[in-house]
């Protein structure tokens, strides 16, 4: 995909992968909508990127407040016209064993790394459809394929987003969507 002048919202835009993402997007000339929850580093990687003003966008989202998605996927629309590409990075790790994860520990990782991403997706995937193009970058995990130790949740959430971004590359590919893990 030609990035020129595309509309690319990345998710965990604050740090690590989904920070690295946004630079090499913004070197290939994409318009950029930042999400995470803390704002001051949502702004400090746009000062960084060193785009003109309106070119890139930054929205807080905190992914466990699905009830916000359709109101920041409209303010995203509304900035910018039109998604080309959806980012959803957010996501948090486990490193402990399974017996000693909290219950509610293992639900909040869930809903961050699957349920609330699919959540977003779905906000999302309708203009995508509409405009017949764009896609979904996943960013999963070789946790994803392989199960180890003291990763059972981490793991899991992967397996779930491996088995739903396969099947729904299946359903949206003639529509003109692409999905990639």
């Amino acid at each position: 995909m030609n990035l020129t002048n595309k509309v690319v919202w990345i998710t965990g835009a604050s740090s690590g992968i989904g920070e690295a993402l946004a630079h090499e997007f913004a070197k290939e000339g994409a318009k950029l909508v930042l999400s995470a929850r803390r704002l001051e580093e949502l702004e400090r990687v746009k000062r960084e990127l060193s785009l003109p003003e309106n070119a890139v966008m930054t929205l807080p989202i905190d992914m466990l407040c699905p009830e916000e998605f359709a109101a920041k996927t409209q303010s995203v629309l509304a900035h910018f016209g039109r998604i080309d590409l959806l980012v959803p990075n957010a996501g948090v790790s486990q490193r402990e064993k399974f017996l000693d994860i909290a219950p509610a520990d293992f639900k909040r990782l869930m809903d961050t790394n699957f349920t609330n991403l699919v959540l977003l997706t779905r906000e999302v995937l309708p203009h995508l459809l509409a405009q017949k193009s764009g896609g979904i970058l996943v960013t999963s995990s070789v946790s994803g394929k392989i199960g180890t130790s003291f990763r059972t949740f981490y793991s899991a959430s992967k397996h779930a987003i491996q088995g739903f971004f396969d099947s729904l590359r299946g359903e949206v590919w003639q529509e003109g969507v692409q999905v990639t893990i």
